[in-house]
């Protein structure tokens, strides 16, 4: 017996690492894209733009140094960010070595809605990358409504 499958509805899922706030809105826009099926993360404004009615759910992993404060949220809103929701918060402070800390969500999102990750503050020298401690937002399609 030969078993076949077809795939039905929209496929969204992202993986993306780096650090590239912006300086003007204190979104990570992580740059470098793993990979990007369906199209729907932006690497140069750091959004996920809904490209159909869904439940979507959202990982992100910052990694600091030591004696700094961290904190930083996932959002849900429109493109220009004027009307916004915040998913999860996540605050921490490190006293020791550099570690990563992370925040995830699921949320409804409408077609054209958009979700991002945006820091309290600009975080330019207290954030690092390695090749074994990456700074990373993914998300996924979990179901199309």
């Amino acid at each position: 017996m030969i078993l076949t499958y077809t795939i039905v509805g929209n496929v969204v899922a992202f993986n993306a690492h780096g650090i590239n706030i912006i300086l003007s809105n204190n979104v990570n826009t992580f740059p470098t894209v793993i990979f990007n099926e369906g199209n729907a993360y932006n690497p140069y404004t750091g959004h996920l733009t809904a490209p159909v009615d869904g439940i979507y759910y959202f990982t992100v992993v910052i990694c600091y140094w030591p004696r700094h404060a961290l904190g930083f949220a996932i959002y849900k809103g429109n493109a220009d960010m004027s009307s916004f929701t915040r998913l999860t918060i996540n605050y921490a402070y490190n006293a020791d070595d550099a570690t990563c800390t992370s925040a995830s969500s699921s949320a409804k999102l409408n077609r054209n809605e958009h979700a991002w990750v945006q820091m309290n503050q600009h975080y330019t020298g207290e954030l690092f990358e390695a090749i074994n401690a990456w700074n990373t937002f993914t998300g996924a399609l979990v179901q199309e409504l």
